[in-house]
C-alpha cells in the first residue's frame, strides 16, 4: 500500500529509534515518566522482530510465525510487540492470528486505527469483508490518494454484497502516480480494460525495479478484480503471476498469501 506516514507515541518513536540505531536512547527516555524499563527492554524486542523479518526475507513462513509466537509470549504487554507480531503473522499467511493483535493495539490507541491498512487486509483475508470495507473507508480519511485502498475497498464490498454494489461505491483516489494505479482504478470503474493496464506496464524499461513492481501490482489487482467478479480461473492465473515477484516487501508477501488463499478456497 502507498500510505502516509503513521503517527506514533513518544514511546513508539523511542523504540523505533533504538531499533534503527542499535542502542537505547537513554537521555530521551529518561524524560518520559515510567518509560525507562520499556526502553531498556527494546533491544530484546528489536532482536525478536528482526528475527521475524529475516525469516520473511528468506521466504521462511514457519520461521516467521515462530518468531511472532515468541514476540507475543515474551513481550505480551508491549503495544509495539502486538503491532509487530501482527504484521509478521499477516505476511506469513496467518491473517486470523494477526487480528486479535491489531485489535488490541487499536483498543490501546484508537486514534491510530485509520492508519492501519494492514488490519483491513487481514480482515479481508479472514473473510470479515464488511469490517474490511469500513476500515478502508476510514483509511481514506488519512490517505485519500491511494488507489490500492480503493481497490481493497472494492474487493471487500464485492465480497460482502455484490460487484454492482462495489462499482457504485468505489472510492476516489486522485493523484496516485504509480504505474499502473490510475488505469487499474479506471478498469475497476469500467472505464478501461485489462489490455490498457498491460500496455502501460509493458512500456516501462524491461528489467527495472519499477517494471517489476508495476507488473506485481498489475497482476495482484487484476487477480483481485476477477476474484471479486466471480471469474476464478482468471483470478488464479493473475495471482500466480503476482506470487512470482522477486522483491520481498510487505505487499509482495501479501500477494503470495493471497495466491495461497485463493488456491485453497473452494472452486
Amino acid at each position: 500500500m502507498h500510505h502516509s506516514s503513521p503517527r506514533f507515541s513518544i514511546l513508539d518513536l523511542l523504540i523505533r529509534a533504538a531499533a534503527s540505531l542499535g542502542q537505547v536512547v537513554v537521555c530521551a527516555v529518561a524524560m518520559v515518566p515510567g518509560a525507562m524499563t520499556l526502553a531498556q527492554e527494546a533491544p530484546d524486542l528489536r532482536g525478536a522482530v528482526e528475527k521475524g523479518f529475516a525469516a520473511l526475507d528468506r521466504g521462511d513462513a514457519a520461521g516467521a510465525i515462530a518468531a511472532a509466537d515468541a514476540i507475543v509470549k515474551d513481550h505480551k504487554d508491549e503495544p509495539a510487540a502486538w503491532r509487530s507480531a501482527g504484521d509478521i503473522y499477516l505476511r506469513a499467511g496467518e491473517a486470523k492470528r494477526s487480528l486479535p493483535l491489531f485489535r488490541r493495539y487499536i483498543e490501546r490507541y484508537p486514534d491510530r486505527e485509520p492508519d492501519l491498512w494492514q488490519y483491513g487486509i487481514a480482515l479481508a483475508f479472514a473473510g470479515e469483508y464488511e469490517a474490511g470495507r469500513k476500515l478502508f473507508e476510514l483509511h481514506r480519511t488519512v490517505n485519500p490518494n491511494d488507489v490500492e485502498n480503493a481497490l481493497w475497498h472494492f474487493y471487500c464490498v464485492a465480497k460482502a454484497s455484490s460487484p454492482e454494489a462495489a462499482s457504485r461505491l468505489i472510492l476516489p483516489a486522485p493523484g496516485d502516480r504509480r504505474v499502473p494505479m490510475d488505469l487499474l482504478l479506471k478498469m475497476y470503474r469500467g472505464e478501461a480494460d485489462e489490455a490498457a493496464v498491460r500496455k502501460e506496464v509493458d512500456a516501462l524499461p524491461a528489467g527495472s525495479g519499477q517494471s517489476e513492481m508495476a507488473n506485481f501490482y498489475a497482476e495482484l489487482y487484476l487477480a483481485m478484480y476477477h476474484d471479486a467478479m466471480g471469474a476464478r480461473t482468471e483470478a488464479l492465473k493473475h495471482a500466480a503471476k503476482a506470487a512470482t515477484a522477486k522483491e520481498v516487501n510487505y505487499m509482495t508477501d501479501i500477494g503470495r498469501v493471497y495466491d495461497r488463499l485463493l488456491r485453497k478456497a473452494a472452486p
